[in-house]
């Protein structure tokens, strides 16, 4: 049988990620360049520790121990967590489940992967800010200075709605309802789209942002970097990591938990816990699949669970007002594309 006649593993690799993951699951950008980073460590694991080359990785090379010896080799030489660990077997186990239902030869190989157990992790409750270090939070940017102004906005709006960062960086103006309940659109995982109502000051906020920056077109980018191009997630990262740092400055005994935006969304779901909210409003308020996830929320404040204690988004800012084919030696580069 000819060369081209039976497809190998780098001609499913490439349909996975060109075609499958994007046309036929309809996943986000993220979550492709977060398998494709898994199935580039395998490459690397291959090349460094087997002697296997990038082009020379095939089907016939791979099987169960393999595999079980990359995930070990993830935890001894690069100290990665259980957690991790399980999130690089599943990305491979989501490629070896499609090679299963494109060629039949490899099913027994394609099964063997997918038994592949993944390691029991302890579960611990996300961590969140409370209500006092958040009001130090939003007290941070100078108001005085349209970039401060810019910042207070971004960090009000990214707790107000409990967004990813990388669904905050995607708003554009036309996301943005400012009718009697203000609301935001946010494009989550797996391409769903949610509404999820803001205070009325976030929304005051936002709409003198938009005033004073001149942001008239509905299709333009919410936020902007220096270069007037649109904002990363490093960008948010960047911001959020600034003001705690000049918080804890100022408060010594605050701020003691690893910082991201993704504990501002932690905060947001903790706080509305505390609040009384229904599990189910919040779960559909995050954009979670299952309320399974929510309920880690739910352990933070046991003692509070379901006791309402207050309205969940406070006023934390006080009197603020806004101002080709036959060349496979190339995966590696493919993979590194999708990043």
């Amino acid at each position: 049988m000819s060369k081209q006649s039976k497809p190998d593993f780098a001609d499913h690799v490439y349909s996975y990620f060109m075609k499958y993951l994007p046309l036929q699951r309809g996943l986000s950008h993220n979550t492709i360049s977060s398998y494709s980073y898994s199935l580039m460590l395998l490459y690397q694991f291959c090349k460094r520790e087997r002697g296997i080359p990038y082009e020379k990785l095939t089907l016939n090379r791979i099987d169960k121990q393999l595999v079980e010896d990359y995930l070990l080799w993830l935890e001894t030489s690069r100290n990665n967590c259980a957690a991790t660990r399980n999130q690089r077997l599943s990305a491979l186990k989501s490629l070896f489940q499609y090679i299963r239902s494109e060629s039949v030869v490899y099913t027994a190989l394609c099964c063997d992967i997918l038994s592949i157990p993944e390691k029991k992790t302890s579960t611990v409750p996300p961590k969140y800010l409370s209500a006092e270090e958040m009001g130090v939070l939003f007290s941070m940017p100078d108001i005085q200075t349209k970039h401060g102004r810019r910042d207070l906005t971004l960090l009000l709006l990214l707790y107000d709605s409990a967004a990813r960062a990388g669904e905050l960086v995607e708003l554009k103006v036309g996301d943005i309802s400012f009718a009697k309940t203000p609301t935001v659109r946010l494009f989550g995982k797996g391409n769903k789209t949610r509404f999820v109502p803001i205070t009325q000051k976030t929304s005051n906020m936002l709409q003198g942002y938009i005033k004073e920056n001149r942001i008239s077109k509905t299709d333009q980018y919410l936020f902007e970097n220096r270069s007037h191009e649109k904002l990363t997630t490093v960008g948010v990262s960047y911001i959020l990591k600034k003001y705690v740092e000049m918080g804890k400055l100022m408060h010594p005994d605050m701020f003691h938990v690893s910082i991201s935006p993704h504990l501002l969304r932690s905060t947001k779901a903790s706080h509305l816990i505390q609040g009384g909210a229904n599990i189910y409003y919040i779960r559909d308020f995050l954009g979670h699949a299952s309320v399974v996830t929510t309920e880690r929320y739910a352990k933070n404040n046991p003692e509070v669970v379901w006791n309402a204690i207050g309205k969940a988004s406070s006023d934390l800012t006080g009197d603020t007002e806004y101002y080709d084919d036959s060349e496979k030696s190339i995966m590696l580069e493919f993979l590194k594309s999708l990043q």
